[in-house]
C-alpha cells in the first residue's frame, strides 16, 4: 500500500515529496492544506470501488476530524478497511 497523507507547511507546500507518482492537494475549511500522493498500485478496483477514491473520501475525513487542532502530520494509508492511519496505528497494524 504505497500512499501517503502529509500535513503541508504554512505556505501550503508539503515537506516531504515522496517518490510516488500521484499526488493533489486537499483542503481543510480553516485553510490547512495536506498532500494526499499515491503510486500506481492504489489506483484499482476492490470491493466494487476504486481505491483511490475511498483514499481521497477517507482523507477528507480525517482532514475534517482534525480540525482545528491538525495536530498529525503525517498518515499512511492502512487499506481499504483501515483508512488512514498514524505513526502509532501503522505501527500497531504492522506497517
Amino acid at each position: 500500500m504505497a500512499a501517503i497523507l502529509e500535513k503541508n507547511n504554512s505556505s501550503g507546500k508539503p515537506t516531504l515529496l515522496p517518490d510516488l507518482l500521484n499526488s493533489e492537494v486537499l483542503k481543510c475549511s480553516c485553510g490547512v492544506s495536506y498532500t494526499f500522493a499515491y503510486g500506481a498500485t492504489e489506483n484499482r478496483i476492490q470491493e466494487g470501488r476504486n481505491v483511490v477514491d475511498v483514499m481521497r473520501e477517507k482523507a477528507n475525513s480525517v482532514i475534517a476530524d482534525g480540525h482545528p487542532m491538525h495536530d498529525v502530520e503525517i498518515y499512511v494509508w492502512g487499506g481499504i478497511h483501515n483508512g488512514w492511519l498514524d505513526r502509532e496505528q501503522a505501527k500497531v497494524a504492522g506497517l
